[in-house]
């Protein structure tokens, strides 16, 4: 698990077929402080953390493809949790 920030939104016009209407975040890794703790990244957000929330993101690329519905999926990273 990373603690990370969103800091923006990913749009394509070409893409895997899997992401078709998935909403995909830009996030920067943070440490315990908030402060910025590696380079950005994206992940798939099917809970939908806005901007600038405090998220929590698996790299667990099986769980990703088994949200999507497609074991062949390249996304690996995934928003599973916003922390209030």
């Amino acid at each position: 698990m990373i603690l990370a920030r969103i800091d923006g939104h990913a749009t394509a016009s070409i893409y895997h077929p899997s992401l078709r209407g998935q909403k995909i975040v830009l996030c920067t890794p943070i440490n315990e402080s908030g402060e910025d703790a590696g380079a950005p990244f994206a992940a798939l957000d099917p809970i939908g953390g806005g901007l600038h929330s405090k998220v929590f993101i698996t790299t667990d690329g099986s769980w990703s493809q088994d949200t999507v519905h497609d074991k062949t999926s390249p996304i690996r990273n995934q928003v599973m949790g916003i922390i209030d």
